[in-house]
């Protein structure tokens, strides 16, 4: 349940050997490679004597980038085209991905397979464009028909020409403020995202000055059909007709080869697969650097895989490659390190989530567990009932292993769990609290409880999330935010002298005087104020402010501001829980009411199941919203920063479309 530690890896080969280092690299599948010409410049490589390489700096003098030669867009034009042919799924599939291929031959299997249905599918090309044009061709012409405008009889005109154009909101003002400068007619035909269209009648004698008017307004004709007889609705349906017959006609085409799919199914399979690892072996070989005799490559790779990278290269080089690692956490320059997230079933599903939000940087603490376990929190408490968490559940399940959808269907099944667990809490079945008696509380017959609980999660919470952003500004080594910063260690005791003011005032549990808690909040504000001075002071620095002294303190002055207004908003906007948790209820007291205010047995069961389905589907989203918003506007803005880079490894199997 943490973000992997990386190593730097250095290695070092002879150029003759560069094919078959890409190969390893790529089929090894752990290294995020970075590009070697600007490590290089970084000084980052190290030369060791007993590598037996003795000229590897020397190579340095010499060092350029790998430039490929490889063109695959051909391939990828013809691989695609039988795939879509003969419905075929593009998927990198290990069966077919061979170490030892020999890409071009691979290739010339390909094109006698291609050959043989080249016509079909140039033919297919063909319907589709003309499918494409003929649809751009409808869409323009609606305008027109909501307009009335006989298209037929404008295109017959002999002195005047009609087009139809589109041009930016702005423009079109400038083009109303001049409509009597203009040798044209102008209709207003509607407004097609932050555009408007319009059509334009001109007579023939003054068409190139009408030209230049519509030139300087930057408009943009729309293509709409020349050749066709008949009034607006007469075209449409002829073209409609058109693209009807042309997509018929692609289907008996493909319909026609489909005794090709089980002959060509291994070539195809085979081409796509030594494609995609080609491309990935080219772009292995483009992070490279080249002396005259020597190439360079660096990357970063989760220590835990080291080993195994160093036995592949062993293996198949006999000590011919030098390999070297490096601490990421000393590095001063260079790229810094990418973020790869490991945890355990439980929260795995949530690193979408957490992810959407921003990846982790690498100094920072993985927040997945934390998150995962706060979020199925608040969503159980928002939303807790036994019954409609079933079907939550049931859902997750289904989108997992049905659907295939381990992420999403990962978060809903363990969203499930936690509303059952509290539906026993609140004894709320598919809405109803008399079904089972609660364990917990009833929400709506303790309200208040609910509401002030709600503040209370919300407080803990909070306090579980400076404790996240203490551990991160320590690793960042970040003294001024740490230790005086509003996320920091001020900030936090800040937070806790205003909880603890409050509490004395409604409880008087400690009984001390107002101006004690002022003074305490008054000095935790001075140092957010003077942070960065004293920071500085403390570690030596010549500059007490990085710029100007008044640019520093209105900033400053306006940060007092926000941490008074945060630490009351962050607190505050934890109520949202009870409310929901109240709400929940309240929506199923209204359908239940509506089911009594009904005679029949049927309509009355009927409408407490369009209810459960209303509120397991709009309360369930709301809920899943309100959840991730509390994650992230009120727990994620004080800990987490979100800008790491994500672990991309050079792989085979990374590639699946």
């Amino acid at each position: 349940m943490a973000v992997d530690k990386m190593k730097l890896v250095s290695i070092c080969g002879s150029i003759k050997d560069l094919d078959e280092a890409a190969r390893i690299i790529v089929f090894n599948g752990k290294i995020h490679m970075l590009n070697s010409i600007s490590e290089l410049k970084n000084n980052c490589f190290r030369s060791e004597e007993e590598s037996g390489e003795k000229n590897q700096i020397d190579e340095l003098s010499f060092i350029r980038p790998y430039v490929s030669t490889l063109d695959f867009s051909e391939d990828e034009k013809i691989i695609k085209a039988l795939h879509d042919l003969l419905n075929i799924k593009q998927e990198v599939q290990t069966e077919y991905v061979d170490p030892s291929f020999d890409y071009h031959h691979i290739m010339d299997d390909l094109k006698v397979c291609y050959d043989s249905v080249r016509s079909t599918v140039e033919r297919i090309e063909e319907l589709n464009q003309g499918i494409e044009l003929r649809q751009e061709y409808l869409k323009n012409l609606q305008y027109a028909r909501r307009e009335g405008i006989d298209l037929g009889a404008l295109l017959s005109l002999r002195n005047f020409k009609f087009e139809m154009m589109t041009l930016s909101r702005e423009k079109y003002k400038k083009l109303k403020l001049n409509y009597e400068n203009i040798p044209a007619v102008v209709f207003h035909l509607g407004v097609a995202e932050d555009s408007d269209i319009i059509a334009v009648v001109t007579p023939l004698d003054k068409k190139e000055e009408s030209e230049r008017i519509f030139t300087s307004l930057n408009v943009m004709e729309l293509n709409i059909p020349r050749t066709y007889e008949g009034n607006t609705e007469t075209i449409i349906r002829t073209i409609q007709k058109e693209i009807y017959d042309m997509k018929k006609e692609i289907s008996e085409l493909k319909g026609s080869v489909q005794w090709s799919r089980a002959e060509y199914y291994d070539t195809i399979k085979r081409a796509y697969n030594a494609l995609v690892l080609n491309q990935k072996l080219d772009y292995v070989k483009s992070e490279m650097a080249l002396g005259e005799n020597l190439f360079y490559m660096f990357g970063f790779v989760p220590a835990r895989d080291v080993d195994k990278l160093r036995q592949d290269i062993e293996e198949s080089f006999m000590g011919k490659f030098v390999l070297m690692t490096d601490s990421v956490e000393d590095r001063k320059y260079g790229h810094s390190p990418p973020t790869k997230l490991t945890n355990n079933i439980l929260f795995r599903p949530f690193e979408s989530l957490v992810t959407m939000y921003g990846i982790p940087n690498y100094s920072e603490k993985d927040p997945t567990p934390f998150f995962a376990l706060s979020y199925m929190l608040l969503f159980g408490a928002m939303f807790g009932d036994l019954g409609q968490g079933f079907v939550i559940w049931l859902g997750g399940l289904f989108l997992t292993y049905i659907l295939r959808n381990a992420s999403f269907g990962g978060i809903l099944s363990r969203l499930g769990i936690s509303s059952m667990f509290f539906g026993l809490m609140y004894g709320s079945v598919f809405g109803s609290e008399e079904v089972i008696h609660h364990l917990l509380i009833s929400p709506m017959e303790d309200m208040n409880t609910i509401l002030i609980g709600a503040v209370i999660l919300g407080i803990v919470l909070i306090n579980i999330g400076y404790v996240y952003s203490l551990i991160n500004l320590h690793h960042r080594g970040d003294l001024e935010e740490g230790i005086f910063g509003r996320e920091g260690l001020v900030g936090f005791v800040f937070f806790w002298v205003l909880i603890l003011f409050i509490w004395d005032k409604v409880t008087n549990i400690f009984g001390l005087p107002a101006a004690v808690y002022l003074i305490a909040l008054s000095a935790a504000l001075l140092l957010m104020v003077f942070k960065q001075p004293i920071a500085h002071k403390i570690q030596g620095k010549k500059e007490l402010y990085e710029h100007s002294a008044s640019d520093y303190y209105i900033e400053a002055g306006f940060g007092v501001i926000e941490t008074i207004l945060a630490v009351a908003s962050n607190i505050i906007s934890f109520i949202r829980v009870g409310a929901f948790a109240l709400n929940h209820v309240g929506l199923y007291i209204a359908f239940a009411t509506m089911t009594e205010m009904v005679e029949s047995e049927a309509v009355g069961l009927l409408i407490l199941i369009i209810g459960n389905v209303v509120i397991i589907g709009l309360e369930g989203l709301i809920v899943f919203i309100q959840s991730l918003r509390l994650e992230y506007y009120e727990l994620f803005s004080k800990y987490y920063s979100g800008y790491g880079i994500p672990y991309t490894p050079a792989q085979i199997n990374s590639h699946n479309e």
